[in-house]
């Protein structure tokens, strides 16, 4: 009975070290997020997104897009994007001089990656009309 008792503590200590890394693994992919942002002056358009999670990732990463609405469709008029390795956070930003007689808006994808579990989710401004 002893011998019993040792084997499935041994057993529970082995599962446990397989679990809790591949447990702490998640949590950090779940904690990330991110924004966005746009400012303007005149018909110059500053745009910018980070990614940001409470722990360090093997990969995070930002890409930020800033969209014109031509005719009632949203075209991608400039991207820009920035990974960086083992770090908790990552930003990037871009400035551009638009046509305007436009609306205009940012939108960012930000992923991270621990091991073999990855997350991604976006964010997004409200549109900003830029006169000619």
């Amino acid at each position: 009975m002893k011998r019993k008792m040792i084997v499935m503590a041994a057993a529970l200590l082995l599962l446990a070290s397989i679990l809790l890394p591949a447990i702490e693994s998640l949590a950090a992919v779940l904690d990330a997020g991110g924004d966005c942002d746009m400012t303007v002056s005149g018909k110059e358009v500053t745009y910018s997104g980070s990614t940001t999670s409470s722990k360090s990732e093997d990969i995070i990463r930002v890409t930020v897009t800033l969209w014109e609405k031509r005719n009632g469709t949203w075209h991608s008029i400039s991207s820009v994007t920035k990974t960086k390795e083992n770090a908790i956070s990552v930003s990037k930003s871009k400035t551009v001089t638009v046509s305007g007689g436009h609306y205009y808006k940012v939108t960012a994808d930000h992923y991270v990656q621990t091991g073999s579990n990855s997350s991604t989710t976006n964010s997004y401004t409200s549109s900003v009309w830029i006169p000619n």
